[in-house]
């Protein structure tokens, strides 16, 4: 009986450690069905993507564009059969800050592992804020896999998920399109 998968990826941690590991990588064309097929090793899994929503302010150049490349990256992950959930972005001290995304991910595991929605949950992220519901899915009987990126590695992670898996430059560049 094959297995009930689930892969999240945290959008910004995603963007943020992909772009520190390898330089000049541009995210809106990657493969992530690909990656995500050499990672869990199946044919089909449940993959979302989380990620603080864009908006666009008129008059403003840079929100315009952001707006228009993220709009691209969601069309790109829809085409490869990849849910899109989104939080916000908060600006507070001239900064934006995402917000809502760690507990959509939180819940999605915690409800995900209550009502036997899968059997492994892939977890792209490095958001220890996450270990209270990697615990209670463990409690539940699900196996939850940290996906982590060499040189940045969340030791926290590794050490509460069942097992973990280690992106490699190489892995993420061969799925750059």
């Amino acid at each position: 009986m094959s297995k009930k998968i689930l892969v999240q990826f945290d959008g910004s941690n995603f963007y943020n450690k992909v772009k520190k590991s390898v330089l000049g990588i541009h995210l809106t064309n990657f493969n992530y069905a690909g990656l995500v097929q050499s990672i869990t090793q199946e044919k089909s899994s449940k993959t979302i993507y989380y990620v603080g929503e864009i908006k666009k302010y008129l008059g403003n150049k840079k929100s315009e564009i952001l707006y228009a490349n993220q709009q691209s990256l969601f069309s790109h992950l829809r085409k490869q059969n990849i849910k899109v959930k989104l939080g916000y972005l908060l600006m507070s001290d001239g900064k934006y800050h995402e917000k809502g995304v760690d507990v959509q991910i939180a819940v999605d595991i915690v409800r995900g592992a209550i009502k036997d929605e899968y059997d492994i949950c892939y977890l792209i992220s490095s958001d220890t804020d996450l270990l209270p519901a990697i615990q209670t899915a463990k409690d539940e009987k699900k196996k939850i896999v940290y996906v982590g990126f060499e040189k940045f590695t969340s030791r926290a992670l590794s050490k509460n998920c069942s097992s973990y898996l280690i992106l490699k430059k190489s892995q993420i560049l061969a799925f750059n399109k």
